[in-house]
């Protein structure tokens, strides 16, 4: 005989249905939660596998903008190449561009190094001689306070015994002879690690041509793909999305590179001309530390300041107010001119994203958070304009500020002018 499903078992059946897939999921779900740490280990070994890749991309992001540089320089030369020309000038203009990358990386490390060395080591040297005279100097300042200066000098010679110690174990660190077999293990392992390192290097130079070689075809990959799996509109917004998050990112990097390079140019220069030490050392800390946003050139500026201090303290008066002033040449001119509107957000927003995104990342959430939250900003922008377009509001929010209310029949914005206008209108109605 054929069962015949009622109402009511059709009911239970979808509920038993349901518990038993939320039993499924809750024990998966915890499964998942309790191999945590093993899946953590195995991305963590995915990603070191994929190294090279990862750098090859990376090398081919950043130095896409030069390839297409020299790719124009070279049409305007040869007018209008055939497809093999074209394949030519691609790949010539690749090596180029990798052969000056290489020049220039091998010319700073040839140029920066040794005097950085030198400097790190003037500093270790001579570390007494210069707290010495600055007690004297503070001594000399303070002669009129001496329970100021007694504390003062307290706590340079507190943080002197601190850096002495340091230094005393490093050394000893240093003097201490491993046994033979502890010898061998650490220099296998450190030769073993330097060979990785540049094994990966070496690939990933080797991906990023091949990357440069035919972006094109790999971006029209990558479309064809992303159509094929999503539907017309999701696809068309995650394109829309990426290509967004592209402009910010390269727009931020790119302009900041060159923004720190300015900067730590012209930071060298002026330590030279009022001959503050370390001119190299503390101009490349500066340069380098200014590509993060906001906090970037006093991040820098504070360790370079107390190394000054102990040098010379008047020197080290000299040295802040360079800072101050490349600061506000580069918050004012420099930085909007070179990174233009490539970020779009204010200076609320840039510091908010610095202050989120480094507490929850560290160094990467102070060098990604702000071009990362300007994606965010920028998809909260349109999602909010487009509520307001379909509620038939304006979307300008200057002219929010003139908007004293919405009328919920109408949804009509009325402006306090408007309102006022309006409330005569109803007060002489109501006289009528």
């Amino acid at each position: 005989m054929k069962f015949k499903w009622n109402d009511d078992d059709q009911k239970y059946l979808k509920l038993g249905l349901t518990l038993f897939g939320v039993v499924v999921l809750s024990i998966l779900a915890y499964q998942v939660l309790n191999r945590i740490p093993i899946l953590t280990v195995g991305v963590m070994k995915l990603l070191d596998c994929l190294r090279p890749i990862l750098y090859g991309l990376a090398f081919a992001y950043v130095l896409i903008p030069c390839l297409k540089l020299f790719e124009n320089i070279a049409y305007k030369i040869f007018k209008k190449p055939s497809e093999h020309g074209r394949r030519v000038i691609r790949m010539v203009c690749v090596l180029v561009t990798w052969g000056l990358t290489l020049t220039l990386l091998s010319a700073l490390v040839m140029l920066v190094v040794p005097e950085l060395a030198s400097s790190v080591e003037g500093i270790i040297t001579n570390t007494t001689t210069q707290v010495n005279r600055l007690i004297r100097w503070v001594m000399d300042i303070l002669q009129d306070n001496p329970e100021f200066r007694k504390s003062i000098i307290s706590q340079i010679k507190n943080l002197y015994s601190d850096f002495t110690t340091l230094m005393s174990s490093l050394t000893n660190l240093m003097d201490m002879i491993p046994d033979t077999g502890t010898l061998v293990s650490n220099l296998s392992s450190g030769v073993i690690s330097a060979v990785s390192t540049v094994f990966h290097f070496a690939i990933g130079l080797i991906v990023s041509i091949y990357v440069m070689s035919s972006k094109e075809l790999f971006t029209a990959q990558t479309k064809k793909m992303v159509y094929a799996v999503f539907p017309a509109h999701t696809a068309n917004g995650i394109i829309g999305v990426v290509r967004s998050a592209h402009q910010k990112f390269g727009g931020f990097f790119i302009g900041k590179i060159i923004d720190s390079i300015v900067i730590g140019i012209l930071c060298f220069i002026l330590l030279t001309v009022f001959r503050i030490p370390y001119a190299v050392l503390v101009s490349f800390v500066v340069g380098v530390t200014n590509i993060i946003p906001f906090f970037g050139p006093f991040i820098g500026a504070i360790p370079c300041a107390i190394i000054i201090l102990l040098s010379s303290p008047l020197k080290c008066l000299y040295f802040i107010i360079i800072i101050i002033v490349l600061q506000q040449v580069d918050g004012n001119i420099l930085g909007p001119k070179i990174l233009s509107s490539s970020i779009g957000l204010s200076s609320f927003w840039v510091m908010f994203a610095i202050l989120v995104f480094g507490g929850l990342f560290g160094f990467w959430g102070l060098l990604c958070g702000v071009p990362l939250f300007a994606v965010i900003y920028e998809l909260i922008s349109e999602a909010i304009s487009k509520k307001l377009r379909h509620r038939r509001l304006p979307t300008d929010t200057v002219e929010y500020e003139s908007i004293d209310y919405v009328n919920s029949q109408t949804g009509e914005a009325i402006k306090f002018k408007e309102k006022d206008e309006l409330d005569v209108s109803q007060g002489k109605q109501k006289q009528g």
